[in-house]
């Protein structure tokens, strides 16, 4: 029998293909919108979630009645790695401006009508940078829309499929639990740099986290908790909550998983030790603009800056 450490190193091996913790991590972030759209849960018969790369090299790709919805790819391209998310949209994102144009889209196709199916079929859409999918999601409505339609519609268009019997329940769990991917991503990722870490315990109970021990050197400076700050980065991505400028987008390799974090409350104006809560208390930004929050004291808001850009 398979013992759970078991799981968990076989799991490890299998993530170790993406090219950073966060990259993978927002990807099972993705996945999970898919779950909350369709509701769908580890023993529908309509989904199936798997492990193993197929023959085209898509990683822990997702099916609903016999169509991937969301998948990874890792290929070669011009003698380089290269990584790839696809996700399902509904024929329409064809006249979305934002999908026709969009640079990071380096290949489309539209899938084939199944047997009884009279409505257009959607289309799957394969993007070069997964924290832009990400972005576009958030930014635009009518993508979204778009993104949800193409889901809702898979999970209408039958009650079961055969494809079932490849689905891997560990792999649901991977995407909904956040201790067991936690898990995962440690032992996967146990040599890289810790330049972030993954929020333990889901957010509607939050983890403590405790900053603000003073300590007497020339001048005051304050203990900052690397857990709460990892947890920070995970929960939200190394992208600037101002400019959306991620470092790896700028510098490759070097940038991957930088940025700053910023306490919403500042920690000198605090001057004990308080209790803090990595999503609402902190927000990743770069250094530039790290540095314009706090050209005023009290610093500026995170939306007076970003109006500023806008301005």
């Amino acid at each position: 029998m398979t013992t759970d450490d078991e799981i968990q190193e076989r799991f490890a091996q299998k993530v170790k293909f993406a090219p950073s913790r966060e990259w993978v991590n927002s990807y099972f972030d993705l996945v999970k919108q898919v779950l909350d759209v369709t509701g769908l849960k580890d023993d529908n018969p309509r989904l199936t979630m798997s492990l193993s790369p197929n023959k085209t090299n898509w990683h822990f790709p997702v099916s609903i009645n016999f169509r991937y919805v969301i998948a990874l790819q890792k290929k070669k391209v011009d003698e380089k790695t290269k990584y790839f998310v696809g996700l399902i949209f509904a024929s329409y994102c064809r006249d979305i401006p934002e999908l026709s144009r969009d640079r990071h889209i380096k290949q489309s196709w539209q899938f084939s009508n199944l047997r009884g199916e009279k409505t257009e079929p959607p289309y799957f859409l394969r993007f070069d940078n997964l924290y832009e999918v990400a972005s576009l999601l958030d930014s635009s409505e009518q993508i979204k829309q778009c993104w949800h339609d193409a889901l809702i519609a898979e999970v209408n268009r039958a009650k079961a499929s055969t494809f079932k019997k490849f689905h891997q329940p560990k792999v649901y769990k991977l995407v909904t639990d956040k201790n067991f991917r936690a898990e995962v991503l440690d032992m996967a990722y146990s040599e890289s740099k810790p330049l972030i870490g993954l929020l333990p315990d889901e957010i509607d109970e939050p983890q403590e986290f405790y900053e603000g021990a003073v300590k007497s050197i020339k001048v005051n400076a304050f203990e900052r908790s690397q857990q709460a700050r990892n947890a920070c980065v995970e929960h939200y991505g190394a992208k600037c909550e101002i400019c959306s400028m991620t470092f790896e987008s700028r510098y490759g390799e070097i940038g991957k998983g930088f940025i700053h974090v910023h306490h919403l409350k500042p920690l000198g104006e605090i001057g004990a030790e308080y209790t803090i809560d990595p999503v609402n208390d902190l927000r990743p930004v770069c250094p530039n603009c790290h540095a314009m929050l706090h050209t005023r004291k009290p610093p500026y808001s995170i939306d007076e800056v970003k109006a500023m850009l806008k301005a």
